[in-house]
């Protein structure tokens, strides 16, 4: 794993990232070692024991822990983009019609972990300005996911929001995209004390207008900050990319500054997805993160930190 990802992505993170203090500038080739460290580091946390805690199906612990291994070795071998997409090529409706027939097991986990990346895009975001240091999570990554509820009008499915608006409208490039979702809005992975990679759905792009699907879905009466918690929608831009002969070359990313408010919400739900622990460079730089945690409802918090002073 050290060979094939691990290095890989210090040399980028030290070479080229961890100098920029404004934009950084990844090649295709630079990308894809990002993307594939991101996708190892979702699956290589065995949550097996989450996953009983929470009380899944046996079938789907079970199914989970006889593949784990071999999922992580598959995408470890991949050399490209186009080798990681080959394992995004299967059937959802049959994949579907397994999990019907064959219990939660034999749910194709190595598709969903693999789509959940590839068909997101990259933002880094800083608290170099607010000075709040971000918490590290024992699963070395958090996340936050859509509660699917199709007939519960509490709760807003972003997929099957653009996925009905794009069979009305009967456009195929929406309809493309609506393909493309998943439940997943982000996972966020800290790279210091102060910069974290986050990987966003791309259903967040129809709401910055520097993308190039901004406008397609309507949105009245959403905000980034609604369904995302950031308050400020710029935070959600995507990278500029730049072809040559017809393929993309180069992605330019604006190094997002976070305020002491997303930064605060985006270290509280670290605190929360967390399975045992968690790490910090200094306490004082965490000690409001800790204190925005606490405020939660009791029945939202999965941990009392009263203890840390």
């Amino acid at each position: 794993m050290c060979y094939k990802t691990e290095s890989q992505f210090a040399n980028l993170l030290n070479n080229k990232i961890l100098k920029e203090q404004r934009r950084i500038v990844l090649t295709r080739e630079e990308l894809f070692i990002l993307k594939k460290y991101l996708i190892v580091t979702t699956i290589r946390f065995n949550c097996t024991e989450a996953l009983q805690n929470f009380g899944n199906p046996e079938d789907a612990v079970q199914g989970y822990s006889s593949r784990f291994y071999d999922n992580i070795n598959k995408v470890l071998a991949c050399q490209n983009s186009d080798e990681l997409a080959q394992y995004m090529m299967v059937n959802p409706f049959e994949e579907l019609g397994k999990v019907i027939s064959d219990g939660a097991g034999a749910l194709n986990r190595l598709f969903v972990d693999i789509k959940n990346i590839m068909h997101s895009y990259i933002i880094f975001v800083s608290t170099r300005r607010c000075k709040e240091n971000f918490i590290i999570p024992d699963t070395g990554f958090a996340y936050q996911a859509t509660h699917i509820a199709p007939f519960s009008d509490e709760s807003f499915d972003k997929c099957m929001y653009t996925l009905s608006y794009a069979m009305q409208s009967r456009n195929p490039y929406l309809l493309q995209v609506a393909q493309m979702l998943t439940p997943y809005d982000m996972f966020i992975c800290p790279v210091t004390k102060d910069l974290a990679v986050v990987s966003l759905s791309i259903f967040y792009k129809f709401f910055n207008r520097k993308s190039d699907i901004y406008g397609l879905l309507p949105t009245e009466g959403l905000t980034v900050g609604k369904l995302l918690g950031f308050d400020d929608s710029n935070l959600v831009e995507p990278p500029k990319v730049r072809n040559q002969h017809g393929k993309p070359a180069t992605y330019e990313y604006n190094i997002q500054q976070l305020s002491q408010t997303d930064a605060l919400a985006l270290n509280s739900g670290m605190i929360n997805t967390a399975e045992h622990y968690f790490g910090y460079a200094d306490l004082q730089n965490i000690r409001s993160s800790i204190e925005r945690y606490m405020a939660f409802p009791t029945g939202a918090r999965r941990y009392d930190l009263s203890f840390i002073k």
